[in-house]
């Protein structure tokens, strides 16, 4: 009797054991399964502390780094935190010495539609010493960040004589911003271009402009409370 009734007991620590494994192997595997993005990652690992608050020390010490991998891996963590002041240093990444550390610099200004980059990037763009792979991205990066104070520098950079991508990425940059003083540009562009794809890029863009949303209706009450 009493050995029965430890193999039964056996038994059911046996199972025990069993049902805990099986549930920590499910657990790991829907973590695994969560699809996380590369940017998701680095905002859980970078982006805030135990405390909740935000901490980019460690980022802006390798920023400074001599090490041009470091950089780049700085860089990567500062677009991902949610520290205001890492748009600052985003900034001055965008100017580095590594071509990967600027067009990453570029990249992440973008993605944080960041007003405050609107003068550099278009600086940028007139530079004689701009590569032109680092114009493309300061394009995309302004149609992203959509500021209307980028709508002139584009369309006087589409006078100049450009590649063909160059040209359709300024063009679809135009169409991203969404501002109306670029609609002659683009009008003249689709009717006298002598690039087909130019020419249908101009029309999308011209498009995208004139059928953009209307903004939302507001009572004249509460618009006279909001000029007081």
């Amino acid at each position: 009797m009493k050995r029965s009734r430890h193999t039964k007991l056996g038994s059911l620590s046996l199972l025990a054991l069993l049902a805990v494994t099986v549930t920590t192997a499910t657990a790991v595997a829907q973590s695994d399964d969560r699809g996380e993005t590369p940017r998701e990652r680095l905002r859980q690992r970078y982006g805030r502390n135990r405390e909740g608050t935000s901490d980019i020390s460690e980022d802006l010490r390798r920023i400074r780094s001599g090490d041009p991998e470091e950089r780049l891996e700085a860089t990567r963590a500062l677009g991902a935190s949610e520290d205001p002041k890492a748009v600052q240093y985003l900034l001055g990444a965008a100017s580095d010495s590594d071509l990967r550390v600027r067009l990453k610099a570029i990249d992440e200004l973008g993605n944080r539609m960041a007003t405050e980059a609107t003068p550099l990037l278009v600086q940028q763009l007139f530079l004689r010493e701009t590569e032109p792979i680092v114009k493309q991205r300061v394009l995309a990066a302004l149609g992203k960040i959509r500021d209307p104070r980028s709508t002139q520098p584009i369309c006087e950079f589409l006078a100049r004589d450009l590649d063909p991508s160059t040209r359709g990425t300024a063009i679809f940059a135009l169409g991203e911003i969404g501002d109306e003083g670029a609609l002659d540009v683009l009008a003249n562009l689709a009717a006298n271009g002598t690039d087909p794809t130019a020419c249908r890029l101009a029309d999308e863009a011209a498009r995208k402009i004139n059928h953009k949303a209307p903004p939302p209706l507001e009572l004249p009450a509460l618009a006279e409370d909001r000029k007081r």
